[in-house]
């Protein structure tokens, strides 16, 4: 009896972890990563990259062909970066609430586990399912420094380590805790201030490289489309297809530079 009450604890364990995205302590968080992939984006990606090819080439020919797949390809990724990156900001944007809920919660007498459970309440999600993850961790049976431990895994933000190694810290030294997160809160919140400023001022050097990124493709399907002879005539010749390539390469390499020149980490 002692071995299946074990048992079922351990699987409701990693059920309650595996509905909040946090890896269990014996999976890395890459492994989990992999094994949570659905394997259904397969079908839909190749689709787009379909699509795109055949698209391509009914338009603008072989050229509009190789062009439409990469887009097709690339398309799907960017969506996906993109969720993520508005996730990723959400989450940051939430943790200085999250704290600040904390601080107020051990400020009025709560332990630290009672005040992360009633900042998950307080907290919108994402954020809100991240610390409900780690208080029904520690319910089950995991310390607290393991619990963080894997939420800092399973959301690999520097705010979101930084505001673990105050928990930790805590338990490990004690001290004026609530002042502490206060602290850790409004300097959250200054960051992500400071941020939103920095990527204002940068909004339109920005868009500036998108346009000059996109320009020369857009050129290039203009002129096949109302040039196609001339166009076929270049790209027939071993210097024009030279040619190609490395304006394509060179091009990429500027808006890589470009992108890594504006990109800012506060």
């Amino acid at each position: 009896m002692t071995l299946v009450a074990a048992a079922a604890w351990e699987s409701d364990r990693r059920d309650v972890l595996t509905r909040a995205g946090v890896a269990g302590p014996d999976v890395s968080p890459i492994e989990e990563g992999r094994r949570s992939r659905p394997r259904a984006r397969l079908v839909p990606d190749v689709a787009v990259a379909s699509a795109g090819l055949v698209l391509g080439w009914v338009m603008f020919g072989p050229p509009g062909g190789v062009l439409g797949a990469c887009v097709g390809v690339a398309a799907p990724l960017a969506v996906r970066r993109r969720a993520l990156a508005r996730r990723t900001a959400a989450l940051e944007t939430q943790l200085a609430d999250a704290v600040g809920a904390v601080a107020a919660g051990v400020r009025s007498g709560l332990s630290t586990l009672q005040a992360l459970a009633t900042a998950a309440e307080r907290t919108p999600e994402p954020m809100a399912g991240s610390i409900r993850a780690v208080v029904e961790d520690v319910t089950l049976g995991s310390s607290l420094d393991d619990a963080l431990g894997r939420w800092v895994s399973a959301i690999p933000v520097p705010d979101v380590r930084l505001a673990a190694a105050v928990l930790r810290l805590h338990r490990g030294t004690g001290g004026g805790f609530p002042a502490v997160l206060e602290g850790l809160a409004r300097t959250l919140r200054e960051r992500r201030a400071a941020l939103r400023e920095v990527r204002s001022l940068t909004a339109q050097a920005r868009l500036s490289g998108a346009i000059l990124g996109l320009l020369p493709i857009g050129f290039f399907l203009f002129l096949w489309a109302t040039s196609r002879r001339d166009m076929a005539a270049a790209l027939g010749s071993p210097a024009g297809r030279a040619a190609v390539v490395l304006g394509v390469a060179l091009q990429g390499v500027a808006f890589v530079w470009i992108r890594r020149l504006l990109r800012v980490d506060v």
